[in-house]
C-alpha cells in the first residue's frame, strides 16, 4: 500500500469517528458525498454499533453518507469489503484490471444503478490504495 497524506478536515473526521465509536480508524477519505472510514480487521461491527446507531450519529454530524470498511491486504478483499453486503461470486486481478462476478443480476444492478455512483466510489477507493489498477469490470 502507498503512504497516505491527511489534511486537517480528515483528521477532524477521524477524531469524531473515534469519539463516537471508541474505535480508531486507520484511514479516512471522502468520495463525492460519502466519507469512508477504514478500520482494523474485526472492528467494523463495533464501529457501526447496534442497529447502526454510530453511523446515524456520524451521518447527522457530518451531513454526509458514511461507509465503514475493514482494511485489507489485497485488492480483491478491498473490493469485497467495500461492496458488502453484496455477495461476490468471484474476484480476480488480471494484469491492471479487477474482474468482479456476482451470483445474481440484482446485485450487479445495485452496484451499477444511480448513474453508476457505486462503481465510481469503488474505483476511487481501489485507486487510492492500488494506483496500478486501471479498471474494474463488473461481469
Amino acid at each position: 500500500m502507498k503512504s497516505i497524506t491527511l489534511n486537517s478536515d480528515t483528521i477532524l473526521q477521524m477524531k469524531l469517528f473515534r469519539d463516537i465509536t471508541n474505535i480508531s480508524c486507520g484511514d479516512c477519505f471522502s468520495i463525492e458525498r460519502t466519507v469512508i472510514f477504514v478500520t482494523k480487521k474485526g472492528d467494523t461491527a463495533k464501529a457501526i454499533g447496534s442497529g447502526g446507531k454510530n453511523i446515524k450519529i456520524l451521518r447527522s454530524k457530518l451531513n454526509k453518507n458514511i461507509k465503514v470498511i475493514e482494511e485489507s491486504h489485497d485488492c480483491c478483499s478491498l473490493v469485497k469489503n467495500f461492496i458488502f453486503p453484496l455477495k461476490v461470486k468471484e474476484c480476480n486481478q488480471v494484469e491492471d484490471k479487477i474482474e468482479v462476478e456476482f451470483n445474481h443480476s440484482r446485485e450487479r444492478r445495485f452496484l451499477l444503478d444511480n448513474q453508476q455512483r457505486g462503481l465510481k466510489e469503488l474505483k476511487a477507493a481501489v485507486s487510492r490504495y492500488y494506483p496500478d489498477i486501471k479498471d474494474i469490470r463488473i461481469l
